[in-house]
């Protein structure tokens, strides 16, 4: 078996994949989508979109279709490298096509390596490290699997722990250079991933839950609800890096933890009181406060006369975490705030607190706050009625 070794650029890529000619169909709208918003990323981190080598159109699947890998951890953002790559991990995603040449995202997961393996189909290899080895893993543990497709999504095969075996696991070369590990012992608890058909999930009961309300909206909803989904995927880096930030049960909230769990976001060297660490993470603001010790985590985004473009709550619910509103303040049309108790598989009880204002006018700020507190607490019962901001 080889290494497929990475290539110049996409045509490249396309043409690699069969060794038959084959004709090159053209890229479809959710990748495009996702590379469009490495990009944007970027350049809201003062950084300058090159790009690079990291997309890769494949078939993974044996359908004699060509899919899509895309590796953060090989985008190259100028002046801003590691960017996308924290303590030597980085986010892979896979996106499988059909026969329309759309595409849906079937695997997403932050790897310490992967590598492709020429075949029909050309099989992926990841490597992972810490805590997503699962039950039992310490910060030093590493473990690699074979992704194996299932006719819907990527389970792992055969898959190999170093501290399991009396070998260490296989040689997987690593996408990007290593980094020092934090100096925390803590362990982020297991990532939630997306499953393959949120999508559908997610707009059949949007359409229910408008129609339901209104009649009326029949005729609208569908498109409403493409545009609710798209503000979904755009929280998805938000909704991963709160939850990788989420304690696990029993755990205290470290600084140091936190920095080295929150995906993608990017620290600055100081910060002014009361918070005790800002950065950034594509265009939201990120913060942490605390007296001493971290009492939660932000993100926040404003804009002037713009459109809401997050929505983390259903991000976070089509992770599979449950989220009960226990309270809400409407401060005007469009404005107010939400408070949710949040339960999540491998972490302890949160509070998500949510402030949002939709602009009245062009000229007005639109803004979006998120922070999950690191108590261990769900917060009290208050007042839900009036709440249709």
């Amino acid at each position: 078996m080889r290494t497929i070794q990475t290539l110049s650029s996409i045509a490249v890529l396309l043409a690699a994949t069969a060794a038959t000619a084959q004709p090159r169909p053209s890229i479809p709208a959710v990748v495009v989508t996702h590379m469009n918003s490495l990009d944007a990323r970027c350049a809201a981190a003062g950084g300058r979109p090159t790009g690079g080598r990291y997309v890769f159109a494949q078939d993974f699947t044996g359908d004699r279709r060509i899919d899509y890998l895309l590796s953060e951890g090989d985008y190259a953002c100028s002046g801003r490298p590691g960017l996308f790559r924290q303590y030597g991990q980085a986010r892979v995603d896979i996106f499988v096509t059909d026969g329309g040449n759309n595409a849906r995202r079937v695997y997403s997961d932050t790897l310490l390596a992967y590598r492709l393996l020429a075949g029909k189909p050309v099989r992926v290899q990841i490597a992972r490290k810490g805590a997503l080895c699962g039950a039992g893993a310490t910060a030093t543990t590493q473990c690699a699997a074979q992704l194996a497709w299932n006719g819907q999504t990527f389970g792992e095969g055969v898959s190999v722990n170093s501290e399991r075996a009396n070998t260490a696991a296989p040689a997987i070369t690593p996408t990007t250079p290593p980094s020092p590990a934090s100096a925390s012992s803590a362990n982020p608890p297991t990532r939630l991933v997306v499953p393959a058909n949120a999508e559908a999930g997610f707009l059949a009961q949007c359409r229910k839950d408008y129609v339901s309300r209104d009649a009326s909206a029949a005729r609208w909803a569908d498109d409403q609800c493409k545009a609710d989904w798209r503000r979904v995927v755009a929280s998805g880096p938000a909704a991963d890096a709160l939850l990788a930030v989420a304690l696990s049960p029993g755990e205290r909230p470290s600084l140091d933890a936190i920095k080295q769990r929150a995906t993608g976001v990017r620290w600055a060297a100081r910060a002014t009181a009361p918070l005790v660490a800002v950065g950034s993470l594509g265009g939201l603001s990120a913060s942490v406060e605390g007296r001493g010790t971290p009492t939660a985590v932000g993100l926040n985004w404003s804009e002037i006369g713009a459109e809401i473009p997050y929505d983390v709550v259903n991000a976070m619910r089509i992770r599979g975490v449950t989220l009960v509103q226990m309270s809400c303040e409407k401060l005007g049309t469009g404005e107010g705030s939400r408070i949710y108790a949040g339960t999540a598989p491998g972490r302890a009880p949160f509070k998500l607190n949510l402030d949002q204002r939709t602009a009245p006018t062009g000229n007005a700020t639109s803004y979006y706050g998120v922070s999950i507190s690191l108590d261990g607490r769900h917060p009290s019962r208050g007042s839900t009625a009036g709440c249709d901001f």
